[in-house]
Order: structure tokens, then sequence, then C-alpha cells
């Protein structure tokens, strides 16, 4: 395969959301701590985020996003880092995350960890010269619609990243899923329903991204309980 492995690894509600009230909980915990320790078993050299969730994580979510102005870029693609321990991969193919620096800040066991960032022609020069003075790697999505396929080549033949964990929201999930870029699939279920329709599922689709979501089909490999009510779902592609 001349792309790495990617396993979305995700944790939702009985009904699929990701987000929302259900997550505030009380008695979350033990099926936190089961999605961390399992995210650690597969072993991946980098982990894959949306836009949003990237800056909630690493830049906070109420931090002003980029401004766009309207030119957009020809620029070529900027490496860096690419011999870093592991990788933090953002996809946001609009330029608009305010990065503060070249490394995922503050979060326990990234501290020699790099960002590289996935956009697309829409992110501006002013964007791109952003990440290159924060020493920020970005592969470029070309043409009139944003494709995965290329960079996550380039993720595998320039960075060496063999094997990766995508972990939402739900629009970059749904993006993978629609280029048939996921291998396999780990559900940590949390055992409430939420039926709220503005909270996001693990798979979604939106403006920028102009096909629906194409139906993949997937083969159950392991199903554990995680005490005391939830649920893990590990599933391959067919």
């Amino acid at each position: 395969m001349n792309r790495p492995e990617v396993i979305c690894h995700m944790v939702s509600t009985i009904e699929g959301k990701i987000a929302g009230q259900s997550f505030a909980e009380e008695g979350l915990r033990p099926y936190l701590e089961f999605y961390v320790q399992t995210k650690q078993k597969f072993e991946t050299q980098a982990t894959v985020y949306g836009a949003s969730t990237a800056k909630e994580i690493f830049v906070g979510k109420d931090m002003e996003a980029f401004a766009r102005p309207s030119q957009i870029t020809d620029d070529p693609d900027y490496i860096c880092g690419q011999h870093a321990p592991y990788f933090v991969v953002a996809i946001d193919p609009l330029g608009e995350i305010p990065w503060k620096s070249g490394k995922p800040d503050g979060r326990p066991g990234l501290e020699d960890a790099r960002i590289i960032v996935i956009t697309s022609s829409q992110a501006s020069k002013e964007y791109l010269n952003l990440l290159r003075e924060k020493g920020i790697a970005y592969l470029i999505s070309r043409g009139n619609e944003f494709h995965l396929t290329e960079p996550m080549e380039k993720l595998k033949s320039i960075f060496g990243i063999e094997r990766i964990s995508l972990q939402g929201g739900g629009l970059v999930n749904g993006t993978f899923a629609n280029e048939k870029l996921i291998d396999k699939l780990s559900l940590v279920v949390i055992p409430f329903v939420d039926s709220s329709s503005s909270v996001p599922t693990t798979f979604e689709t939106g403006s920028f991204f102009k096909h629906p979501i194409s139906p993949l089909e997937f083969k159950l490999k392991e199903m554990q309980k995680i005490e005391p009510e939830g649920l893990w779902l590990f599933y391959q592609r067919k």
C-alpha cells in the first residue's frame, strides 16, 4: 500500500453522536480511559484531526480563526521535521487554524511531535507564510475539489508514516470514508442516546466536500464489553 494504514478511532453515543451533553455526564471516565489505552496499542506514527477538532485541542476553540484574504495560493508544498518521532496532522482546507508553534504544545506524550497541515489552494499566502514561520510542514491538495489521496501518499513517502489514527471530527472522517481511505474502524460506544439534531455524528459531509459519502462495508473483527455498560467494536474494511 502506497499510503499509511488508516484506523478511524472514535468515541460515540449509541446512535453515533461524537459530542454534546452526553460527553459531560458522570461515569464517562472508564470509557475514555479504554479509548486512550486502545489507541496506544495501535502503535501509530501520526494522529489526524479535522480543522475544528485540531483548533479546539491545540489552539483553543475560542481563538479567532486566521483571516482569509481573497488571494489564493499556488505555492509548493513545504517540508520540514520529517524525522520527528510522531506527527499531528491537521486537515485544514481553508487555512484557518492560528497555530502558535510547530509543536502540539501542552499535550502529554506529544512533546517531540511535529505538526503537518494538509490544506488546499484556497489557503492564503499569508497563512502559508505563518506555517513556515512556525516551522510547520504543509501539503497542498490542488484542483477544484479537495482530495486526500495524494497527501496521504506523501505522508508515507516523505515522512515515513506507516499507520495513522483518524480521530474526527465527523467532517474529516466523512472525507476519508468518501475517498475509501479508512482501513479499520475502532468505535468505543458509550451508554447514552442524544437526540439533538445539531450534534455531529461519526461521519458527516459538508459544503466544502462536494460529494456525498459513499457506503463502505466492514467486517467485525473484535467486540468487547467495557465495564460497566460500554462497548468496543473493531471493524476491518472488506
